[in-house]
C-alpha cells in the first residue's frame, strides 16, 4: 500500500511537469505559428503554388513522420529524449526564419521543422498514458488540453499587438514573437528533464516487426473491418478537397482583405475562445446523441469556410464566423478520433489510428498542392479575386460530396454502453 502510494505521488509531482511543459509549449506556437502563411505572403511574396506546398510540406512531415516516431519510442521504451529533443529542435528552428529570403528556402525550413519535431508528439501522448490511470485520463487530458489552448490563445493576442506597435516589415515585426517562441520552447524541452520516466519495457515480438510488415498487417486486419475502411474512404475525400482551400487562406488575408497582424491574431483567437467554450457540451453530446450526427454536422458546417473567405467583404466578417467555426471545431474533436477508436479493434488501435493519419497525411499533401497549382492557374486568367473564389467554389463543393458520404457510416453508440471519458481525445 505504501508503495503504491509512493508511486501516485511521484506520477502526481510529474503531472505537475507536464502541465508546465503543456502551457509553455503553447505560448511558444501560439506565439508565432498563426503568422507563418502571412509571413510567406506578405514578406516572402509567395504564390498559390509555393503556399501550397507550404502546406503540403508539413502535412506529410507531420503524419508520416509520427508512425515512425511512435514505434520508435515504444520500441526503445523511452519517451523523455524524443519529448526533449522534438521540442529543442521545432524551438531552435524558429530563429532561421528571420534569414530566409524566399518562400521556398521557408517551406524548406519548416518541412524540416516538422519531420523532426513530430517525434515529440507520439512519444508526448504515450507518456501521459504511462502517468495517468485509465480512471483518470479524460478528467487530465481535458485539463492539459484546457491550459494549452488558454495559453495559446493569450500568447497569439500578445503576438499580434506586439507586431501591430512595432510596425514596419513582417520581418521585423516577428522578431520579438520569434525569440519568445524559441525561448517558451526551450523552457518546454528542459523541464522534462525533471521526469524520471521508467523504461515501459514494452520489447515483445510484436515491436520487433518491421515497419513495412506492421503496415502490412494493420492493411490486412482493416480488410475485415468494413466500419473502419468506410471510415478512412469518408475522411479521405472530405480531406482531400478541404486542403484544397489550404494554401489560400493566408493570400487572402493578406492581399485580398488587407488585414493586419493584430487582425489574424484575433480571428485565430475568436476561434479558439469559442472552442473552449463548447469544448465540454461537444463531448457530452458525442456520448448522448452519438458520433455520427455530429461527424455530419462538422463536415457539413466546414463547408461554409472556402465560401465565407471567397465572399467576406472584410477580415471582420470572417472573424465572427470564425467564432462558428471555434465551436464547430470542438465538436470535431469530440467525434474525429472518439469514431476512429470505436471502428478499431481494441488490440490494432494504435496501428490503426498511425494508419489512419498516414492516409490523411498524404490526401491533404496532394490536395493542397493541387489547390495551389490550381489558383496560380486561376489567377492568371482571371485574376486575383475571381481565380482565388473559383478555386474556393471547388473546394467548397468538393467539401458537400464529401460530407455527404458521412451518411454512409454506422452509428456506433448504438446498442453500446456510452464511454464515461469523451474528452480523452480533446486536444
Amino acid at each position: 500500500m505504501t508503495k503504491r502510494n509512493g508511486e501516485s505521488s511521484g506520477n502526481e509531482r510529474k503531472l505537475k511537469i507536464v502541465y508546465v511543459r503543456s502551457v509553455a509549449n503553447a505560448l511558444g506556437t501560439g506565439m508565432i505559428n498563426p503568422f507563418v502563411g502571412p509571413y510567406a505572403v506578405k514578406e516572402l511574396g509567395a504564390s498559390s503554388s509555393e503556399m501550397g506546398w507550404f502546406q503540403s510540406m508539413s502535412n506529410i512531415s507531420n503524419n508520416v513522420m509520427q508512425v515512425f516516431w511512435g514505434r520508435l519510442s515504444d520500441r526503445l521504451g523511452k519517451r523523455i529524449p524524443f519529448i526533449v529533443f522534438g521540442g529543442l529542435i521545432v524551438a531552435i528552428l524558429w530563429l532561421p526564419i528571420l534569414f530566409v529570403k524566399t518562400a521556398s528556402q521557408l517551406v524548406m525550413l519548416i518541412s524540416l521543422q516538422a519531420l523532426l519535431g513530430s517525434m515529440a508528439v507520439p512519444a508526448w501522448t504515450a507518456l501521459i498514458g504511462d502517468l495517468v490511470p485509465s480512471s483518470r485520463l479524460g478528467r487530465i487530458n481535458a485539463t492539459i488540453n484546457l491550459w494549452a489552448s488558454v495559453g495559446s490563445i493569450l500568447a497569439t493576442m500578445a503576438s499580434g499587438a506586439i507586431m501591430t506597435a512595432i510596425g514596419g516589415s513582417v520581418r521585423d515585426q516577428i522578431i520579438i514573437p520569434i525569440v519568445v517562441a524559441t525561448a517558451c520552447g526551450l523552457l518546454s524541452s528542459f523541464v522534462m528533464f525533471y521526469v524520471k520516466a521508467e523504461r515501459t519495457g514494452k520489447g515483445d515480438a510484436e515491436k520487433r516487426k518491421t515497419f513495412l510488415r506492421d503496415l502490412l498487417d494493420v492493411v490486412k486486419v482493416a480488410g475485415k473491418s468494413p466500419d473502419f475502411v468506410k471510415y478512412c474512404t469518408c475522411s479521405a475525400v472530405f480531406n482531400f478537397f478541404m486542403s484544397i482551400a489550404w494554401p489560400l487562406f493566408a493570400i487572402t488575408q493578406v492581399k485580398v482583405l488587407k488585414a493586419s497582424m493584430l487582425e489574424i491574431a484575433a480571428l485565430s483567437v475568436v476561434q479558439g475562445i469559442f472552442t473552449i467554450i463548447f469544448t465540454g457540451w461537444a463531448g457530452r453530446l458525442a456520448d448522448t446523441v452519438g458520433r455520427k450526427p455530429l461527424l455530419i454536422l462538422v463536415r457539413f458546417s466546414y463547408v461554409s469556410v472556402p465560401l465565407a473567405y471567397a465572399f467576406a467583404p472584410n477580415i471582420y466578417v470572417l472573424t465572427v464566423i470564425g467564432a462558428f467555426w471555434g465551436a464547430v471545431a470542438a465538436f470535431e474533436q469530440a467525434s474525429v478520433t472518439t469514431y476512429l477508436l470505436d471502428v478499431s479493434p481494441e488490440m490494432h488501435r494504435g496501428s490503426f489510428a498511425a494508419f489512419y493519419n498516414l492516409l490523411i497525411g498524404t490526401v491533404t499533401f496532394f490536395g493542397s498542392l493541387i489547390g495551389g497549382y490550381l489558383s496560380d492557374l486561376t489567377i492568371g486568367i482571371y485574376g486575383l479575386v475571381l481565380g482565388l473564389q473559383i478555386v474556393y467554389i471547388v473546394s467548397a463543393i468538393g467539401r458537400f460530396i464529401g460530407a455527404a458520404t458521412y451518411f454512409r457510416l454506422r452509428e456506433t453508440l448504438k446498442g453500446r454502453k456510452p464511454l464515461k471519458r469523451p474528452k480523452i481525445l480533446s486536444p
